[in-house]
């Protein structure tokens, strides 16, 4: 008598496989959007503290100097935010505390399939020199604390950043 593995055994041992197989690719996908949304969110806190750094020091570009420091969210546009620096007004020696398009520093594109879901803040000012922050609404209004959601566009994956007035950033864990 020969000892064999028949076909229904195969087929049967095949099928296990590739159902855990599918699996682990699965799991091995909502992982990775997991990780590029804890990896934006990083990115987002880490920018929030270097324009507070940035606006503790004097800088000057070119000829005209900064009054201060912010980060802009476009709802137009949610896959990026915008550093920017406040131009000071050579009559005043003070800024608009604004954003507006020439003050543009830095535009950071999040990764590929992160968006900011929500905000309910247009942008954050740092103002020199200890640094002072000011949070602003969609409609210009300043405000004592502000959140940014950012979110996997695949699965339902999202983290939030908060921001106090005195500058606090906190992440959800």
């Amino acid at each position: 008598m020969k000892k064999a593995f028949t076909l229904i055994e195969l087929l049967v041992t095949s099928t296990i496989i590739m159902i855990m197989l599918g699996v682990t690719i699965t799991y091995s996908q909502k992982g990775e959007n997991i990780n590029k949304v804890n990896r934006a969110m990083e990115r987002l806190a880490f920018d929030m503290r270097r324009i507070s750094n940035l606006s503790m020091q004097t800088r000057q570009t070119g000829e005209r100097k900064i009054c201060g420091w912010g980060i802009y969210f476009d709802s137009n546009q949610n896959d990026r935010y915008i550093i920017f620096s406040d131009f000071c007004d050579p009559n005043t020696n003070s800024g608009d505390k604004m954003y507006s398009e020439n003050e543009i520093q830095e535009t950071v594109k999040l990764n590929q399939g992160i968006i900011v879901k929500s905000t309910d803040i247009s942008f954050v000012m740092y103002l020199p020199p200890e640094p002072r922050v000011e949070l602003y609404d969609v409609y210009g209004n300043q405000v004592k604390e502000g959140k940014v959601v950012l979110a996997s566009k695949v699965g339902n994956f999202s983290k939030t950043l908060t921001i106090n007035q005195l500058g606090r950033v906190d992440t959800d864990n």
